[in-house]
């Protein structure tokens, strides 16, 4: 077995092999945003309620000193950009390989937008990461989206097949995209790529039940699991969502059989602020 095989088994406990991941990098292009504002506490609780991997920058690994236990995977974040410049679309390298390995992580995660000018510098990036993570034997996420010039908020499914072809051709070794519009896309993509495909939460949701079945619908696509910060940080009730999203991810469990099993453990007052 080589080193990133077994690395990746570090991010894949589940009996099915299917990853709950929580980034947690959006301190630097967003700011300290609801959810976030106090960042060792919703480490503490994704370590707490089951979370397989999170992905974080490198100064919040510290956090990740202080706790006991047993710790979940960890992917040190290598890109960024800020909504106080000019060019939040342009990811730039902000670490390398071997500082992740120095500071304890267990991979290294890569955001690359595709469609507008700062593209081939981004696929550039990949290039070199991937290149390192080879010879260093490190996992590598590359969280890969379109988002062209024009500023489009809807991506059409063929667009996002290219982008995860592109991330799979390119050295990823595990895959963070946006759901398809049509889950028939998604199969495709999870059944032609030889590597795993996570599925990206995007913005906060707020009725949950729908947002579990989009989850569940990802899980029968072939998703090799999911990547969620938002919509779990940013809900009234972290903890119980996570512990929902675990349900249909690691056990199969339908998105209205394990929203129910959490809704049962909680006081009828507390479920109706949720």
């Amino acid at each position: 077995m080589s080193g990133k095989a077994l690395r990746l088994k570090r991010f894949r406990n589940s009996p099915n092999g299917r990853m709950v991941i929580i980034p947690l990098d959006h301190g630097v292009s967003l700011g300290p945003i609801p959810g976030l504002e106090h960042p060792e506490s919703a480490i503490r609780m994704a370590v707490q309620e089951g979370a397989d991997a999170l992905v974080l920058h490198k100064g919040m690994l510290e956090f990740l000193e202080m706790m006991s236990g047993r710790l979940p995977g960890v992917f040190m974040h290598l890109s960024a950009s800020s909504q106080l410049g000019f060019a939040i679309d342009h990811k730039v390298l902000i670490g390398s390989v071997e500082e992740a390995l120095r500071r304890g992580a267990d991979g290294v995660s890569l955001h690359v937008n595709l469609g507008n000018r700062s593209e081939p510098d981004m696929l550039q990036d990949l290039g070199m990461v991937g290149d390192a993570c080879t010879n260093w034997q490190v996992p590598l996420l590359v969280m890969i989206y379109v988002r062209d010039a024009s500023g489009a908020t809807t991506v059409p499914d063929s667009s996002l097949a290219y982008s995860a072809r592109i991330a799979a051709e390119l050295g990823a070794d595990i895959i963070k995209m946006p759901i398809p519009e049509d889950f028939r896309t998604l199969k495709e993509i999870t059944a032609a790529l030889p590597v795993p495909v996570v599925v990206a939460g995007g913005s906060k949701v707020d009725d949950i039940p729908v947002f579990l079945d989009r989850m569940e619908k990802a899980m029968q696509a072939g998703a090799g699991g999911v990547a969620i910060g938002r919509n779990i940080f940013q809900n009234n009730d972290p903890r119980l969502i996570l512990r929902a999203i675990c349900s249909v991810v690691h056990w199969g469990y339908s998105s209205n059989t394990a929203w129910d099993e959490v809704k049962e453990d909680v006081p009828s007052k507390a479920m109706a602020e949720i």
